[in-house]
């Protein structure tokens, strides 16, 4: 199972890593690099990975989205969707052509985003997008395989019917190799704890495994590790948690208003948690040997020194979490059954940690393991399902 990198703000992070080992390829994001930088990216950096193109919101040029040639406001000014009619072929060539310049390792296919999806959106989606795209690349012979950008919601998971809709259209393509999965994530806690949402996220990603579709997830935290047991062919890794979490704000030309900035967080493999690092400089002096929660890394020490300043803008944290989570993810078993047992273990070895640590420093619910216990539900809910 690969592993890919998420980029967006301070992508500089991710492509540092990248070229030291870490993880298989990257994930470019239009808003956050201008077009004419991103095709002068060195090969190395690009022909393992590929383009997010980011037409979610069509008629907002958020960040350097407008550098593009495929976006819609560089085809005709105040684009709105009436427009589509006329230029999704265009568009489509467009956005193929970049990807074909930079030699991307894929082709993707754009997606809109919609608040709620309106009955025609699989046939607006097809003629607007998939069926240009992928008769352009078929009629010029481009020899690379296609993914498909698919945003599911919650209800697509929860609602037998509109998840059946959504899987009858995905697989329906036969021009398309894969998807590129994106779990739309509403959930207020920073690990997902709902126990049908998960469950019914594996069972999806498992399905589409059994129509021999590649599937590749976007924006992925943590719960990466448990959607691996439905073999995936990727999960995603992203420094801040809007990269680790999808969310249509990101997408919109807002405004900046004053923003509260974030705790800086610690990312433990151990603990499959990342933890608030007020708790960690409570472990410090309350626990002699709180450092072994904690996976090496060449960052560690830094982090660990006492005078060190724990801020989010700091890129040890991030360096960190892209070493720990891909070597945690490369060391899961290549067999599935082998991997859910592994899975399984430590979680339960997560959980006892948890109570050695809370006997001496007590977590909030955003620290401490309270996503565990669902998790392991999860586990064994799929695996009674799927017989493995």
């Amino acid at each position: 199972m690969r592993v890919y990198h998420q980029t967006g703000f301070r992508d500089n992070w991710n492509r540092e890593c990248y070229l030291n080992g870490i993880g298989d390829g990257l994930i470019f994001s239009p808003i956050n690099i201008d077009a004419d930088k991103l095709l002068g990216l060195g090969a190395e950096l690009k022909k393992t990975g590929f383009l997010d193109p980011q037409l979610y919101l069509l008629n907002e040029s958020k960040g350097t989205l407008d550098t593009y040639p495929y976006f819609p406001g560089n085809l005709k000014p105040d684009f709105s969707t009436p427009d589509l009619d006329n230029s999704h072929l265009q568009m489509a060539q467009l956005c193929v052509d970049f990807q074909m310049n930079n030699d991307f390792d894929y082709l993707v296919i754009p997606t809109r985003y919609y608040t709620d999806n309106p009955t025609s959106y699989f046939v607006q989606s097809t003629d607007y997008f998939v069926h240009p795209f992928c008769e352009y690349v078929k009629g010029n012979g481009f020899n690379k395989k296609i993914l498909l950008s698919v945003i599911i919601k919650s209800i697509m998971l929860s609602d037998s019917e509109k998840r059946d809709e959504v899987l009858n259209w995905i697989t329906g393509h036969q021009l398309v190799d894969g998807v590129y999965l994106i779990f739309e994530n509403n959930f207020p806690s920073k690990q997902i704890k709902d126990f049908e949402y998960l469950f019914n996220a594996l069972r999806f990603i498992n399905i589409l495994k059994q129509n021999h579709m590649e599937v590749h997830l976007g924006y992925t935290n943590t719960e990466a590790i448990l959607y691996s047991i439905a073999m995936p062919d990727s999960v995603s890794i992203g420094s801040y948690e809007n990269l680790r979490s999808f969310g249509i704000k990101r997408f919109r030309d807002m405004e900046n208003g004053p923003m509260r900035a974030p705790r800086a967080r610690l990312y433990s493999s151990k603990l499959l948690q990342w933890v608030d690092y007020q708790y960690i400089e409570a472990m410090r002096k309350l626990i002699p040997d709180y450092e072994q929660y904690f996976d090496e890394s060449e960052y560690r020490p830094l982090m660990f020194r006492p005078e060190y300043n724990w801020q989010f803008q700091k890129p040890e944290p991030y360096k960190h979490y892209f070493y720990a989570f891909n070597n945690q993810v490369k060391g899961l078993p290549e067999v599935q059954d082998e991997r859910i047992e592994t899975l399984k273990g430590n979680i339960r070895d997560a959980i006892n940690l948890f109570h050695t640590i809370e006997n001496n420093v007590l977590l909030d619910d955003d620290s401490n393991g309270s996503h565990l216990p669902t998790w392991f539900n999860v586990i064994n809910a799929y695996q009674k399902e799927s017989g493995n």
